[in-house]
């Protein structure tokens, strides 16, 4: 690495995804490609995205095709002046940030700036299993690698730990599975793709409310330790298309039963149905992820956490139709859970800290399954960018409880006015013939709240068997107002709901 007090490493556009026509970068006046996020066939482009890697200031400047008259750097909580000089926008940055830039009525832009890898490995010697000088994996895209990029988690493990190493390049793969003490290593440029034909997997699972059948993309052995995926490539599902074409869904990662899973720096895109989830696995931890989904296709969650324990996810970004991250735990004989390991578990000590989420359900979510013991789960500095709800807590299958749930520090700039449902806040123990369960010990703290949405926050126990009880919001400001008062905060309390079970302590 230079010794220079700056250093901007871009990575090359993979020849499968369109270059933006809406939008040039340059990072310290090195050009960065921007790549069009257009998954589902004929369908347009969703957004754009632009990632690259620094240290030091860097100086991000974006140039478009017509002169710019209006501009926003969100998230806006992190206060980034920004200057327009004709066609450009430019900002400074002298930490990682995830941004979503809008210019005019262009779609947005994306700006995943990520840290500087510190600990990449070589890509050739001792421990390294290269799978395409060591392995034979074709690098265009023409030929499945899944045999080659198996193989060499499989050796690895003979090994009995090693680097699987994925260069540049695109990789056609159905389902492959990690094993104990591997850590597979996505160089940046590279992409894992899922082939969009169903006969090349085994199916994993049923999505009843979608009614299709599918499958795991990468997973791991059941009762494994000690995983890593890292690097700046990325894993892509070709959901979109495989969704449509053949009525089949994937999930990107899998990690199951597994104890020690590390996720850092890799893009993951284009899942068909649910992304990311960590189901019964203990000791997760997930850094600078990028969970780029359609906001067209509906139920495709980006992070979901199920039945797991000692969870962190720090510094990530998250965009989906559907709920970006959220706390679940199944029935053992749920469609979803049939081909996870072990018994049904509690999902215990949950941390999400420093996310961004764009969606239009919930950004910030737990629930909906309740079938075990949901506690210990926090939201911190958390970045609304849009969303049908902010903060939900929404237990409306199984009958666990769910206790010691804390948000703070959330920033909320809008809510999607064009689903007719939006509010800042819902806690809502609702019956639907599955079982309900109490809610309690409930924490909100220092909520800024840009947009309030059409609704009134909701606060609702369906039953008495889905009690509310021990809730408490503090410093919560609507609109540049900070709130003094109960009445203020304006909560419609639903049946079985009363004031001091929900109160305020003002700011």
């Amino acid at each position: 690495m230079s010794a220079d007090p700056w250093w901007i490493q871009s990575y090359p556009l993979p020849p499968i995804y369109p270059t933006s026509d809406d939008f040039a970068v340059t990072v310290n006046g090195q050009e960065v490609p921007v790549t069009a996020f257009a998954p589902e066939p004929g369908s347009g482009v969703e957004y754009h995205y632009a990632h690259f890697s620094f240290r030091g200031t860097a100086t991000v400047e974006i140039t478009t095709q017509a002169p710019i008259t209006s501009q926003a750097v969100s998230p806006l909580a992190f206060e980034i002046p920004a200057q327009v000089s004709g066609n450009r926008l430019t900002f400074a940055l002298n930490r990682s940030r995830y941004l979503i830039v809008k210019i005019d009525d262009l779609k947005e832009l994306v700006i995943a700036a990520d840290p500087t890898e510190s600990d990449a490995p070589a890509a050739y010697g001792s421990g390294i299993f290269n799978v395409v000088t060591d392995f034979g994996a074709d690098p265009t895209g023409e030929d499945l690698a899944t045999k080659a990029v198996q193989a060499a988690i499989d050796a690895a493990y003979a090994a009995g730990r090693g680097v699987v190493y994925v260069p540049a390049g695109v990789f056609a793969i159905g389902s492959i599975v990690l094993r104990s003490r591997v850590h597979l290593y996505l160089a940046g440029g590279s992409v894992l793709r899922a082939t969009a034909d169903p006969a090349d997997y085994v199916m994993k699972f049923r999505h009843d409310s979608l009614s299709m059948d599918g499958t795991w993309l990468i997973s791991t052995e059941p009762g494994s330790s000690d995983i890593t995926i890292s690097g700046r490539g990325t894993i892509d599902g070709q959901g979109a298309r495989m969704r449509k074409d053949s009525s089949y869904l994937n999930h990107l990662l899998v990690p199951v039963g597994t104890r020690g899973f590390t996720v850092d720096g890799v893009i993951g895109r284009d899942s068909g149905s649910w992304a990311f989830l960590p189901s019964r696995c203990s000791d997760v931890r997930i850094t600078n992820y990028k969970g780029f989904q359609s906001q067209l296709q509906y139920e495709n969650d980006a992070l979901d956490i199920n039945e797991c324990q000692d969870v962190t996810v720090r510094h990530t970004i998250a965009i989906c139709e559907d709920d970006p991250y959220s706390t679940k735990a199944w029935a053992e004989d749920a469609n979803i859970a049939l081909s996870w390991p072990h018994p049904r578990q509690p999902v215990e000590r949950v941390l999400f800290d420093d996310v961004v989420a764009w969606t239009h359900c919930a950004a910030f979510k737990v629930g909906n399954g309740h079938y075990s013991h949901q506690r210990g789960i926090t939201y911190r500095n958390g970045y609304v960018y849009n969303a049908t709800r902010a903060i939900a807590i929404d237990p409306c299958y199984g009958t666990e409880p769910c206790t010691d749930i804390l948000y703070e520090d959330i920033d909320i700039e809008s809510l999607d006015h064009d689903r007719g449902n939006q509010n800042w806040l819902l806690i809502n123990t609702r019956e639907r013939g599955l079982g309900i369960g109490p809610v309690s010990g409930v924490r909100i703290n220092r909520i800024n709240i840009r947009d309030q949405g059409g609704l009134s926050p909701l606060v609702a126990a369906g039953t008495a068997a889905g009690a509310i009880d021990d809730v408490v919001l503090r410093n919560v400001v609507i609109e540049g107002t900070p709130l003094r008062t109960f009445d203020q905060l304006g909560i419609t309390l639903g049946p079985n709901v009363e004031e001091p079970t929900v109160e305020y302590r003002g700011c």
